[in-house]
C-alpha cells in the first residue's frame, strides 16, 4: 500500500494541514486529519464539534455535521441513553462509516473457535448483498497469507471464511429461506477443518490448504462491521463492500470442544467500542420530527434529517439562503470577501484592494471613495491621543450624514470614551465623551452635497477643551471641569466603522451610516494616514474616486497629476522641480569601487533633495 503525503490550505490559502493520500492499487483515499471529511478532506463543519459522549462527528455539509453515537447513546447528539440487548446494526451509512461493535480479542482461539448466533436482517434489497457479520483478524495489509476468520452474507447465502497464513477456506451455505425470519448460524474450526450449519439445512465442511494449522489474530472480535471506512483494509477474503444490516443477537463462542460457551452480553465482554449501533425493535426516527418535507435518516443509534432542496438546519427548519454553500448554484464571491443574502439574491462585500461584482478584480486606491450603501470602512493602528487629538481631514461628499473618523475605548454599543467626526444633516460635527458627558461641537455651514467641493476641516481637542474649523470657519468650546483625558483602544476607522451597532449612540445625531464620498487626507497628532490597500490595516467596500493612479499627493512639490494610460500617470511639475518622481540620483561625483570611496552625492528621497558627502570614511547628509 502507496502513502503519499499532500499539502492542504486553510481559508486564507495557507498551507495548514497534511492528508495522507492511501492507494492499494485498486482504488484511493485521503485519511482525513480530524474534524475534516470528505473524499478529498475539504468538508471542517466539525471544527466546533457539537457531539456528545464521544462520538464521531462527520460533516454533512461544509457547515452541518452529523454525529455517530458510541455504544449506548442515541440522539442528533448522541446526549441520550439507551439499552441496548439485541443490538442492531445499519450498515455503511452515506459517509463511508460502518455500525459495528468491537469486543476485546478472543484468547486460545488458535486451534480450536466455536460460535453460534441468531440474526434478523433489515427489510431492504442491500441487506443480504454483500454484508459482513463477524471478523476478527489481522490488519490486512496484504493481499495473501494474513490469519483472520470472517462470518458474512452474500447473495442471500451466508459464507464462513479462515486463512491460517497458507491460504483461504470457504464454506458457502444454501441460500436463506425467506419464510424464515430469525435466522440461526452454528459455525466454527478446528485445526484446518471448518464447519458451518445455518437453520435447518445440512452442515457444510471446508479445509484451509497448506500445513499451518493455527489461527494468529491479536485484533478485536468485530461484530455487524469493522472501525475503518475502507473495505480493502480487510484481508482479501474478508473484503465484504457493506456491514451487517440487522439485528444480530445471543451470540456465544467457546474455545475448546469440552469448554462452556460465553456470552457476548456479559458485564466481562463488554464492547470496547462501538459506532452507530441501535436496539432491535426501536427507531430513534420515533423521537424526531424532521420540518418541511426532510426525511429522517435511521442509523442504528444515530439519526440526522436528510432536508429537502431549499432547506438546512438540523430538523431542515432553516431556509438556504442565497450565501449558503448548500444554494444552487453556490454564490460567486471571491475567497476573503464576505456574502450578503437579498432578498432577490445577494452582494458580495469586498475586502480592501479588490472590487467588482464578486470582488474578483485588484483595485488600486489612491483617493478613497467610499459608499454608505455598501457599508464602506477602511480600519488604521490605534494611535495615541490621550492627553490631546489634532485631526485635518480633507473631504468630498455627496450624502448629508456619514461617519468621517472614529475610535472609542470599546468596540460597543458602551463604546466608553470615544471620538467622533461626521456629517449630520450636512453640518459637519465633532463629538467626544471623556468618561462624563458628550461634547458636541457643529460646524455653522454645511457643506457642499454634490461632490464638486473638497472641504478642510481642523478638529480636536486639548483636555476637554474642542474646536472645530470648516474652510476656516470656526467653532471653539471652553473648558469646563470635568475628565480631561481620552481613554481608546480601538482601531482608527475611516468613512465608516466594521460593525454599525458597535459605535456609540452618542457619537452621531442620529442612526450610525458609513460616508459617501471621498477622503483624500487625514492627520491625526502629526501622523498622516495613508489611505491606499497599502496603508490600511483592514477595510471593506472601498473604491477609488476617479478611478485612475492620480490621487492627491501621488505628486510632490504642487506637481500635477496627469493620467497616463490606464494603470500609469505622469507628474506635471513646477518650474522649480522637475522629476517623474519623488526619488532619484541629480548629481554624482566620485568613485564607486567599495563603500569606502570619496563621492559627493545629489538626489530626491521622498521629495526632499538630499545630499551626502564621504570623505574618508566621513559620511555626512544634509536633508531639505
Amino acid at each position: 500500500m502507496n502513502q503519499v503525503t499532500q499539502w492542504a490550505t486553510d481559508s486564507e490559502g495557507k498551507l495548514s494541514t497534511t492528508l495522507a493520500a492511501v492507494s492499494d492499487a485498486e482504488t484511493w483515499f485521503c485519511v482525513c486529519p480530524p474534524l475534516y471529511s470528505g473524499r478529498l478532506c475539504q468538508f471542517s463543519a466539525c471544527e466546533r464539534n457539537p457531539c456528545a459522549h464521544g462520538a464521531t462527528c462527520v460533516p454533512k455539509s461544509p457547515l452541518e455535521a452529523v454525529c455517530l453515537c458510541p455504544h449506548g447513546r442515541q440522539g442528533l447528539l448522541c446526549d441520550q441513553a439507551i439499552g441496548i440487548t439485541r443490538p442492531r446494526f445499519s450498515g455503511l451509512d452515506e459517509f463511508g462509516y460502518a455500525s459495528y461493535m468491537a469486543y476485546p480479542p478472543i484468547s486460545s482461539m488458535s486451534y480450536f473457535y466455536e460460535f453460534r448466533l441468531k440474526l434478523t436482517f433489515s427489510n431492504n434489497s442491500t441487506a443480504m448483498k454483500n454484508n459482513l457479520i463477524l471478523f476478527s483478524g489481522q490488519k490486512g495489509q496484504g493481499i495473501t497469507g494474513d490469519d483472520f476468520f470472517a462470518l458474512g452474507v452474500r447473495n442471500r447465502r451466508i459464507i464462513h471464511r479462515f486463512n491460517l497464513g497458507s491460504g483461504m477456506a470457504t464454506i458457502v451455505s444454501d441460500p436463506l429461506n425467506p419464510r424464515i425470519k430469525i435466522h440461526t448460524v452454528h459455525f466454527g474450526r478446528y485445526l484446518r477443518n471448518g464447519w458451518m450449519k445455518v437453520d435447518g439445512q445440512r452442515n457444510k465442511t471446508g479445509s484451509s490448504p497448506g500445513n499451518l494449522a493455527a489461527l494468529t489474530t491479536f485484533s478485536p472480535l468485530y461484530v455487524g462491521g469493522y472501525s475503518e471506512q475502507m473495505p480493502e483494509m480487510l484481508p482479501l477474503g474478508a473484503r465484504f463492500n457493506n456491514s451487517f444490516q440487522g439485528c444480530i443477537f445471543n451470540v456465544q463462542f467457546r474455545t475448546r470442544r469440552d469448554g462452556k460457551f460465553h456470552t457476548m452480553d456479559t458485564p466481562e465482554t463488554q464492547p470496547i467500542s462501538a459506532r452507530s449501533v441501535g436496539q432491535c425493535g426501536v427507531s430513534p426516527c420515533s423521537l424526531l420530527s424532521c420540518h418541511n418535507g426532510g426525511i429522517c435518516i435511521d442509523s442504528g443509534s444515530s439519526v440526522y434529517c436528510q432536508c429537502r432542496s431549499g432547506w438546512k438546519g438540523a430538523l431542515c427548519s432553516e431556509r438556504v439562503s442565497f450565501c449558503d454553500l448548500e444554494h444552487v448554484p453556490p454564490p460567486s464571491c471571491a475567497r476573503g470577501s464576505t456574502c450578503v443574502p437579498l432578498p432577490e439574491g445577494y452582494s458580495c462585500q469586498c475586502p480592501l484592494g479588490t472590487g467588482g461584482e464578486f470582488c474578483q478584480e485588484a483595485l488600486s486606491i489612491s483617493d478613497p471613495f467610499f459608499d454608505a450603501n455598501r457599508s464602506s470602512w477602511m480600519a488604521f493602528p490605534l494611535i495615541h491621543m490621550r492627553h490631546r487629538t489634532h485631526l485635518q481631514l480633507q473631504f468630498k461628499t455627496i450624502s448629508l450624514e456619514g461617519i468621517l473618523f472614529y475610535t472609542a475605548q470599546y468596540l460597543s454599543a458602551q463604546a466608553g470614551d470615544f471620538i467622533s467626526l461626521s456629517l449630520s444633516g450636512g453640518f459637519v460635527q465633532l463629538r467626544y465623551n471623556l468618561g462624563d458627558t458628550t461634547i458636541v461641537l457643529q460646524s455653522p455651514n454645511r457643506v457642499d452635497l454634490i461632490g464638486s467641493t473638497w472641504h478642510t476641516v481642523k478638529a480636536g481637542r486639548e483636555g476637554n477643551q474642542g474646536y472645530l474649523v470648516l474652510d476656516e470657519h470656526s467653532v471653539i468650546r471652553n473648558t469646563t471641569k470635568g475628565m480631561t483625558t481620552l481613554d481608546i483602544s480601538t482601531e482608527v476607522f475611516i468613512g465608516g466603522v466594521s460593525v454599525m451597532n458597535s459605535v456609540s449612540p452618542d457619537a452621531v445625531e442620529k442612526e450610525p451610516i458609513s460616508f459617501s464620498g471621498s477622503i483624500r487626507e487625514v492627520i491625526v497628532n502629526g501622523h498622516e494616514l495613508e489611505l491606499t490597500e497599502r496603508g490600511a490595516l483592514r477595510g471593506m467596500n472601498v473604491k477609488d474616486w476617479d478611478g485612475t493612479r492620480c490621487g492627491y499627493k501621488v505628486c510632490r512639490n504642487g506637481g500635477y497629476c496627469q493620467v497616463d494610460g490606464h494603470d500609469s500617470f505622469v507628474c506635471i511639475c513646477p518650474a522649480e522641480w522637475t522629476a517623474s518622481s519623488g526619488d532619484g540620483l541629480i548629481l554624482w561625483m566620485g568613485q564607486a569601487e567599495s563603500e569606502d570611496d570619496d563621492y559627493l552625492a545629489v538626489g530626491l528621497q521622498d521629495g526632499h533633495l538630499k545630499i551626502a558627502v564621504n570623505l574618508e570614511e566621513l559620511v555626512e547628509f544634509v536633508e531639505t
